[in-house]
């Protein structure tokens, strides 16, 4: 295919209240990430897939796989059928599957769940049940779920806020990214632009492999950063499995810097305000877990585990 491609990753999070102000039952809170990958194949055939997932780079990276598999014609009315699961396990693959058990993944197509993989809120389900049938907007396919719900004998208040986390645009010659990370410890925004080399025709999945690397790699150097300080202080013990998991995770983010690598060679890639270097976030990441884990590396100190000249805030 060498159509343009445009998508947006929200994180989103819903909020379900009892529209009674005495009630003491607590909100119910649905978190997701999402994406809508739209393709239209050489036979003229569009098709429309909704992805939700626990995390962003997983959410990306399932985007690429639908993609680069749409080069083969349509995935929903495939003979024989596409292999969601597959799809999906190349995905978590490796570090994902061993050290996040809280992974999940819905894949829509017309308003229904045609893959899943673990459990999610099933508000989300109504939602882009709703989002389909009602042709109207996606804030009022929400006020349509606060009606169901009334008519199902529960009347509650439905909340909905979103923010963009990346924005993607692929053109046969060029790609624009735009990544937009906030936190409370930590803010990356930044956007690229790469070309292809040769005079080939840039297809998508390469540049949102790119993102999804960028997107795990910031997230994973500020874990990793955290967990050097801890295990340097002995608040992580030897041999256990938050031992192995910070090594692990210091791999990982060594092969995620090496995918970014890769894509900057094959491409002319151009970042603004310049390209995040996860080496300079597990250094930030360092200095913020000192500052956190005083408390407990001072109690260290006064019960004799630890000696005084070993702490350097």
């Amino acid at each position: 295919m060498s159509h343009d491609f445009s998508t947006t990753l929200l994180r989103e999070k819903f909020v379900i209240k009892d529209a009674d102000p005495q009630a003491t039952e607590p909100p119910v809170v649905a978190l997701s990430n999402r994406m809508v990958v739209t393709q239209e194949y050489p036979s003229g055939i569009t098709e429309t897939f909704v992805i939700r997932t626990q995390n962003m780079h997983s959410c990306v990276r399932m985007a690429a796989r639908i993609v680069h598999a749409g080069t083969d014609g349509s995935l929903a009315f495939r003979s024989p059928p596409f292999d969601w699961a597959s799809a999906w396990e190349s995905v978590i693959e490796g570090y994902e599957r061993q050290y996040n058990p809280n992974r999940w993944c819905a894949v829509y197509h017309e308003g229904k769940a045609i893959f899943t993989e673990n459990e999610h809120h099933p508000l989300l389900d109504i939602v882009e049940g709703l989002d389909f049938k009602s042709m109207k907007t996606y804030a009022e396919a929400i006020s349509i779920a606060e009606e169901a719900f009334r008519k199902a004998g529960k009347d509650v208040r439905i909340s909905h806020d979103s923010n963009v986390a990346l924005v993607v645009n692929v053109r046969p010659k060029q790609a624009k990214i735009g990544v937009i990370l906030r936190g409370a410890a930590r803010t990356a925004t930044f956007n690229f632009t790469a070309k292809p080399r040769g005079g080939t025709t840039l297809r998508p999945s390469p540049p949102l492999g790119a993102a999804a690397a960028f997107l795990e790699g910031i997230q994973l150097a500020f874990q990793v950063g955290s967990g050097r300080v801890r295990r340097h202080y002995g608040l992580i013990e030897a041999g256990s499995d938050d031992a192995r998991k910070l090594t692990e995770g210091e791999a990982r983010l060594g092969r995620l810097n090496n995918a970014i690598r890769q894509f900057d060679q094959g491409h002319d890639v151009f970042y603004r305000p310049e390209r995040p270097e996860f080496h300079r976030i597990l250094v930030d990441a360092e200095d913020i877990a000192r500052k956190t884990l005083a408390p407990q590396i001072e109690e260290k100190i006064r019960s004799g585990e630890m000696d005084e000249s070993e702490w350097v805030l």
